[in-house]
């Protein structure tokens, strides 16, 4: 299959890219679908990640294009929609119906977050308004913060944000609170308050977050607000392959980020937390020097 490439990366984030780059160093042919859609995107800033003062999304991901493409990876938009094959026979489909042959998978399409339906909220949302207390909550150090969440994971979400401020309040925005009597002990230990009214809409200026105001309660004036409603994958792939997930969904993988499936990888928020870029970046890198390797031919093996 003379036509056959090296590996096919689905996704062209940082975990996607950073494979590229790699496996392009060690003249590797690679071809990168990347659907225009980062996770990231509304974000303002890419927080901690080493080496970078704080790039907008669209800024990593376009030095690391240009380090994967300057070492022969080639990149197209679009979308793989199937995947059938054996490990070194990988068969692709992408949605424009072009046909791609593989030796090798990376999967790193990542994960499409659910979005709070609450009026200004998608306005403000990656400036003032957050779903990552790692990647955000040092950079609110101080303020006035407020939590999205009904539940022990809102809890959990609002707890953790406490490192950096006194000021979280809880809003279960008038869901039923799923909170234990010892998890409301926790809270009011670390005087969280819990605001149970129904939130009418989020007030902002110029990104930055004013206030929220509720459907029968006075306004909270606040300076950040974080919610993490959950994810899901942006698409079917691992299903189709059969790929093993682990109990929260996620894919499972080795040290190699192989998945269960022989001759796929998997790199970035699709195989779990922490969802970091930088972590993403590193798993990227993992999985194309795993790919490299068995990519070796046995005369090399010793």
């Amino acid at each position: 299959m003379s036509d056959t490439i090296d590996a096919l990366i689905v996704g062209g984030g940082p975990s996607g890219l950073a494979a590229a780059m790699w496996l392009g160093r060690y003249r590797r042919s690679v071809v990168i679908y990347d659907g225009g859609e980062p996770r990231n995107k509304p974000a303002w800033a890419v927080h901690g990640y080493p080496g970078l003062s704080d790039p907008s999304p669209l800024e990593l991901r376009r030095r690391l294009a240009e380090q994967a493409l300057g070492v022969g990876a080639e990149r197209r938009g679009g979308n793989i929609i199937k995947v059938e094959g054996t490990k070194g026979e990988f068969v692709a489909t992408a949605n424009d119906g072009t046909v791609v042959n593989a030796r090798r998978i990376i999967l790193a399409y990542g994960l499409r977050d659910y979005i709070p339906s609450i009026e200004g909220l998608t306005d403000l949302y990656g400036t003032s308004v957050f779903h990552c207390a790692d990647c955000d909550g040092p950079s609110v150090a101080g303020t006035r913060i407020g939590v999205l969440g009904w539940n022990k994971h809102g809890a959990r979400l609002a707890l953790y944000l406490s490192h950096w401020t006194d000021s979280v309040t809880m809003l279960s925005n008038a869901c039923t609170l799923e909170l234990n009597p010892k998890t409301r002990e926790t809270l009011a230990s670390a005087n969280i308050a819990v605001v149970e009214s129904d939130i009418a809409c989020v007030n902002g200026h110029g990104g930055n977050l004013i206030q929220v105001e509720f459907t029968d309660t006075e306004p909270l004036r606040l300076d950040a607000l974080f919610f993490h409603l959950g994810s899901e994958p942006r698409c079917d792939l691992s299903e189709q392959l059969g790929c093993e997930l682990d109990e929260d969904g996620y894919i499972t993988v080795d040290r190699g980020n192989e998945t269960s499936r022989p001759g796929v990888h998997a790199a970035g928020d699709i195989t779990g937390p922490p969802h970091l870029a930088s972590i993403a970046a590193a798993e990227g890198v993992r999985s194309a020097l795993a790919i490299h390797r068995s990519l070796l031919p046995e005369s090399f093996h010793v």
